[in-house]
């Protein structure tokens, strides 16, 4: 999907708005699932994930939202963010992460957004990754990521 320059008088074709306004990419996982990984890891249902065709430069959001709860009190919290591989490579950070310190049963639902930017033309895949900080135990359920172009 290159991206497009356009010249007065252009007119876009069907391709075009097809490409610039195509449907947002969205994955879930509703499994409950728990970690106490100090790093970023997968769940033992990884993902979710989804793949999309970027052109280099070109921008989506990310959004990701999951119920999420920590066991341990003392400001400690649970991360869920997300990992780009194929054409261009990012690793699981905590600015691109949502986060959760409650300690409730039910736990909350959490969501984060944010903008990637395509280092390179080419495939690209989303996929969730998790951690908790300094110990306890997260825990998570109702997984989504939702990837747009803009």
């Amino acid at each position: 999907v290159p991206l497009k320059t356009w010249a007065t008088n252009d007119v876009p074709t069907a391709a075009d708005f097809n490409s610039m306004f195509s449907d947002p990419l969205t994955a879930d996982v509703v499994t409950l699932q728990t970690t106490t990984s100090l790093s970023y890891t997968d769940l033992a249902t990884v993902g979710p994930a989804v793949t999309m065709t970027m052109a280099n430069g070109q921008a989506t959001q990310v959004v990701l939202s999951a119920r999420m709860k920590h066991s341990a009190a003392g400001g400690l919290s649970s991360l869920m963010s997300f990992a780009v591989t194929g054409a261009t490579s990012l690793s699981a950070i905590d600015a691109n992460a949502c986060e959760c310190a409650d300690l409730s049963t039910g736990g909350i639902i959490v969501t984060r957004a944010t903008v990637f930017i395509a280092g390179a033309t080419g495939s690209h895949t989303f996929t969730c990754k998790y951690q908790v900080q300094s110990g306890g135990t997260g825990t998570y359920l109702l997984r989504r990521i939702i990837v747009k172009r803009f």
